[in-house]
């Protein structure tokens, strides 16, 4: 038996993955260092996870919501959360300032993040946020999701954003 029917995947699928390159990424990101031995022998340069944060809180507040929202901005936002994840506060500045949503010439600083985002959760269609990213969660997973609403969302960011 190999190992995709084990997991009880179709070996004949099409996976297709998806690779998103920053040609120009603003500076202040914090890195760390990835080794593994499969398939071969190599070493990755990645992003920590403060800074990851500072890329999911930097769609939540300026991702274009027009057509769709994007659900999975606030599953993962909830993710990071949970995980105890500070946000790397300098690089989000930087990736504002770089998407035009920031002011150069002010420091952002955590209390102001925090009001930002909850004027964001204030305009946000959260059915429409729920529906999106239902279809792709376990069963278990949605058990919160009738929670989510501005209150909710401003209230863990209140408690846990750090």
């Amino acid at each position: 038996m190999d190992d995709a029917s084990i997991y009880g995947l179709n070996p004949n699928a099409l996976v297709k993955i998806k690779f998103e390159i920053d040609t120009n990424p603003p500076e202040g990101a914090g890195y760390q260092y990835m080794s593994a031995i499969n398939p071969a022998n190599y070493r990755a340069r990645l992003y920590d996870m403060p800074s990851l944060f500072a890329g999911k809180v930097h769609a939540v507040l300026c991702r274009d919501y027009k057509h769709r929202v994007k659900g999975r901005d606030f599953f993962d936002y909830i993710w990071y959360l949970k995980k105890g994840c500070a946000v790397n506060v300098p690089y989000l500045q930087k990736r504002m300032e770089q998407s035009g949503k920031w002011n150069p010439e002010e420091e952002l600083i955590l209390s102001k993040l925090k009001e930002l985002l909850k004027q964001r959760f204030a305009t946000v269609d959260f059915t429409s946020a729920k529906e999106d990213v239902s279809p792709f969660l376990l069963a278990a997973e949605k058990d919160g999701l009738e929670l989510w609403d501005a209150d909710f969302f401003s209230d863990i960011t209140e408690r846990y954003l750090k």
